[in-house]
Order: C-alpha cells, then sequence, then structure tokens
C-alpha cells in the first residue's frame, strides 16, 4: 500500500511531465519549421539572382537599390541595369553593361526564332489564310508583322526591329513609319560589321531622331550575331 501522500507527490510528478514535455517538444517543432521557413525563403531568393547571372550578394544589392530613389525613377529596371547605374566602380560598370549585352542578344535571337516558328506554322497549317491580326483589321502597309501577326505600328509595347543598311528599302519604309506613330524600339543592325559610322550613316538617312537616341526612346545596335535571314527583313516583333 503506497501512503497518501506519496501518491499525491508521484501524481503531481507525473501532471508535470506530461505538460512540460509537449512544451519542450512544441518549441523543438517551431524551431525545425522556423529553419524550414528560411530555407524555403532563401531559396525563393536564389532563383531570380542565378535567372540574371548574379550571386545572391548582388540581388540583395539590386533590391536596396530599388528602395530608394532609383526605383522610384525606373520602378520596372532589371537588375543589370539598375546594377550597372548604381555601379561603385568603372569595372563593376563594364561587367554589368556586358552582362546585359549578352541577356539582352539571348532574348531578342529567342523572340526572332519564336516569330520565326509561328509564321512557319501558320503557313504549315493554313496556307491558304492570312494570319488574323488582333490589333488591326487593317492590311497593306499598315499590317507590318510582328509575333502572332500582330501590327506592330499600332501597338503599344516596345519593339525589335531587326534591319539592314543596305539592299532593304522595306526597312528604311518600316522605320520610319513607325517613328512616325512614336514607337519604342531597339533597333538592330545585321550587316554594320562592327562599323558605328555606318549605323549612323543609315539612321540620319532614315531620319532618326537624335534626341530619341539619346533619351533611350529608340536604340541603335550591332546585331551581326543574330541568325536572320537579311531576305525576311525587316523583322519586327513586340520586346518581350
Amino acid at each position: 500500500m503506497i501512503p497518501r501522500v506519496r501518491r499525491e507527490w508521484i501524481g503531481s510528478i507525473a501532471l508535470l511531465a506530461a505538460v512540460s514535455v509537449p512544451v519542450w517538444a512544441q518549441q523543438g517543432q517551431e524551431t525545425q519549421a522556423t529553419r524550414i521557413d528560411q530555407t524555403q525563403i532563401d531559396q525563393s531568393a536564389q532563383r531570380p539572382a542565378q535567372a540574371w547571372g548574379l550571386d545572391q550578394q548582388e540581388y540583395q544589392r539590386y533590391q536596396s537599390i530599388m528602395l530608394g530613389p532609383r526605383g522610384t525613377w525606373s520602378p520596372d529596371l532589371d537588375p543589370l541595369t539598375a546594377l550597372g547605374l548604381e555601379a561603385q566602380s568603372d569595372a563593376e560598370r563594364q561587367k554589368y553593361a556586358e552582362m546585359l549585352v549578352e541577356a539582352e542578344r539571348k532574348r531578342v535571337e529567342a523572340e526572332l526564332a519564336f516569330q520565326r516558328a509561328y509564321d512557319d506554322a501558320w503557313t504549315r497549317l493554313y496556307p491558304n489564310d492570312r494570319p488574323v491580326h488582333p490589333f488591326t483589321t487593317k492590311g497593306g502597309q499598315d499590317a507590318t508583322q510582328s509575333v502572332f501577326g500582330s501590327s506592330a505600328g499600332v501597338s503599344s509595347q516596345r519593339l525589335n526591329v531587326v534591319v539592314a543598311t543596305q539592299g532593304c528599302e522595306q526597312c528604311v519604309a518600316t522605320v520610319k513609319r513607325l517613328i512616325s506613330r512614336g514607337a519604342a524600339m531597339d533597333i538592330w543592325v545585321v550587316d554594320a560589321n562592327g562599323d558605328d559610322r555606318r549605323i549612323r550613316a543609315w539612321a540620319a538617312k532614315v531620319g532618326i531622331p537624335p534626341e530619341q537616341v539619346r533619351a533611350g526612346g529608340i536604340t541603335l545596335n550591332h546585331g551581326g550575331s543574330l541568325d536572320v535571314d537579311t531576305s525576311e527583313l525587316p523583322r519586327v516583333a513586340p520586346r518581350g
């Protein structure tokens, strides 16, 4: 027979153990959950950094930049441009400029390749039909073809325009028409062979306003590395 006092003492110990153990276990579970949540946050932050070829520290600096005046002036600025504009040295500025050039070249090549694939698919599937124009029903010169058969001239989206300086009068006519409509565009010249003077002379011939180039509304770029058949020029596609 266990004395009553001893039974009560043992019961108190058991009750304390029943209450205490779950608290300890709960604290351990909360710590583990916190570690898991932090890991998920870190991995989520790494994905956009890796997409731009940046390390975690560089991407955190980009986020910090966009919380300041630069983010107010240019809220949709990409990481490479933001880091380049706020570079802390000439070497750093050059680094991000080169990274942006490579990213832009890959983007344009992908967009033009998909446009060609779309055009080929339409011709193969509907050889007797013209592509549907979702933004306009006009034909002729107003129907400048771009991705999905849309009219680049009436789209508010920034455009990629691939041209040649020689043997492409339609290139001149197309760019002049887009300028008259106030289109923002990145012009890629495929036959300049690295010669800036050739591009500038062609731009003067077309009548590209220098003030729009200085303001960034129109950019002039070497496009010799683009995989484009010059017989298909000009090529106009919305910038992705």
